[in-house]
C-alpha cells in the first residue's frame, strides 16, 4: 500500500505539472420506449499546471522554501527549476515498483 504522504506527493505532482484527460459525452434518444445512442463524442481536455500545487509540493517535500517573498523574475526562474525537479521526481517514482493496484491519481 502506498503511504499517505507518497500518495499526496503523487497527486500534487500531477496537479503541479498539469495533465490531460478524456471526457466522453453520449447523446441518446428515446424511441418506442427504448434508449438509442445517437451520438458519442470523446474530447481530450488539458488541465494547466497549478502554482499552488507546486508550493504545496515544495513545502511537503522539504519545508524550506518561502516563495511568498520572491519577485516575478525569481518566481519564473524557480518555476523552471521546479519543473525540472518535478520531472526528475516523476521519473524516480515511475521507476519504483508499484505495490498498490489503485489507479494513478
Amino acid at each position: 500500500m502506498i503511504g499517505d504522504k507518497q500518495l499526496l506527493m503523487r497527486i500534487l505532482l500531477k496537479k503541479a505539472k498539469g495533465y490531460s484527460y478524456r471526457e466522453k459525452t453520449d447523446e441518446y434518444v428515446v424511441s418506442d420506449g427504448k434508449k438509442q445512442l445517437v451520438k458519442s463524442k470523446v474530447v481530450t481536455k488539458r488541465v494547466q499546471p497549478d502554482v499552488s500545487a507546486i508550493k504545496a509540493f515544495i513545502q511537503l517535500g522539504d519545508g524550506q522554501a518561502d516563495v511568498t517573498q520572491l519577485t516575478d523574475e525569481q518566481l519564473q526562474v524557480e518555476k523552471l527549476r521546479l519543473i525540472k525537479l518535478l520531472n526528475d521526481y516523476e521519473s524516480s517514482v515511475a521507476s519504483q515498483p508499484q505495490t498498490d493496484d489503485s489507479s494513478d491519481a
